[in-house]
């Protein structure tokens, strides 16, 4: 076991132009981790964290091009039904499900390869273990941690999922979001919500890992992070996309939770909250990355939010609410013994 770790995590300023096409997308996210991986020390192993909602953009590539030009997430979902027309309409009376959830069945397994593939490739090419976001995936029998080249969905259900790569590339699990807000309920994207039950902690070389994506980190609103507690997760990952202001009752309200799970709780020995920012059509995503550590030791330069002064416990927090970051911190194994 080393004796200590390294954790990054990932703020991007994503924009419909990083899914213009397959290229696009793969090409961006590999400029993205070679940016955040470059600094590591390849001697201790590396947890890199990406925000909520990564594999949105991978939705946008699979598409046709000139759904990029729409002026509104909307207009770009009418535009993109009225090319996959026929596909979408058998889904939905197969299904009996929306025209949001038929477009995205219709274009999954083209997503999904697309999505798990970059980042399974990336996570090996950089020796990390990889959160790479979450993406609408639907369910898919994925064994042995291999992407098939033929995805084919088991069902009617899309999830907002997160997925963790090993340093091999292996897809060591994915974690779908319980916990959904408006924009992914059925009036917005119409995804599925995941069950408590499907909620698990990953064994790796960091740590034990669990992963909340974005809302499911907050009580009440989701019983994930306790879940996660009981199974022993000793590293909380919560990919997250804000779509509203960071003003400072949004600060003081994100404080509820990866930064209470471990610092305020001790739930966790240390949290990682990547955050997207930038825009997709009309919709604008704002927020400060985070590392989180239990131990306020690990932390003392009383690093905190913009407009909330210094608190204990951040290792690191981007400068901007709006712009791209790359946050580091490395720190002692949590299996390591205290000093």
């Amino acid at each position: 076991m080393s004796p200590t770790i390294q954790l990054v995590a990932v703020q991007m300023r994503w924009s419909v132009a990083d899914g213009r096409s397959p290229e696009a997308f793969a090409g961006r996210m590999a400029a993205l981790l070679q940016e955040a991986c470059a600094p590591l020390d390849p001697r201790a192993p590396a947890l890199v964290a990406l925000p909520e909602d990564v594999g949105l953009l991978a939705a946008l590539a699979v598409l046709p091009p000139g759904l990029i030009r729409q002026p509104s997430m909307a207009t770009a979902m009418a535009f993109a039904l009225r090319r996959r027309l026929l596909p979408a309409l058998y889904r939905r009376l197969r299904h009996r499900v929306s025209w949001a959830r038929a477009l995205l069945l219709t274009i999954n397994p083209l997503l999904a390869h697309l999505y798990l593939k970059t980042f399974s490739r990336l996570a090996r090419a950089h020796r990390v273990y990889l959160v790479a976001g979450s993406a609408p995936l639907a369910d898919y029998d994925i064994r042995g941690g291999e992407v098939p080249r033929a995805l084919r969905p088991r069902g009617a259900a899309v999830y907002n999922a997160a997925a963790l790569f090993g340093p091999d590339g292996r897809l060591i699990g994915l974690q779908p979001k319980v916990a959904l807000i408006d924009l992914e309920g059925p009036a917005g994207l119409d995804l599925s919500p995941g069950t408590p039950e499907a909620i698990r902690v990953f064994e790796t070389e960091v740590g034990r890992v669990g992963i909340a994506v974005c809302l499911d980190a907050f009580v009440p609103e989701s019983p994930v992070r306790e879940l996660l507690a009981r199974q022993g997760a000793q590293i909380l990952v919560q990919p997250s996309a804000n779509p509203g202001p960071w003003t400072p009752e949004q600060q003081a309200d994100w404080l509820r939770g990866a930064w209470a799970a471990t610092v305020q709780e001790g739930r966790f020995a240390y949290a990682l909250n990547p955050m997207m920012t930038g825009a997709l059509f009309d919709l604008a995503f704002y927020g400060q990355s985070a590392l989180f550590a239990r131990d306020a030791r690990l932390a003392p330069e009383g690093r905190g939010y913009r407009d909330l002064g210094p608190m204990p416990g951040f290792l690191a927090v981007a400068a901007t609410e709006d712009g791209e970051e790359i946050l580091t911190a490395r720190v002692p194994h949590p299996d390591a013994p205290p000093q």
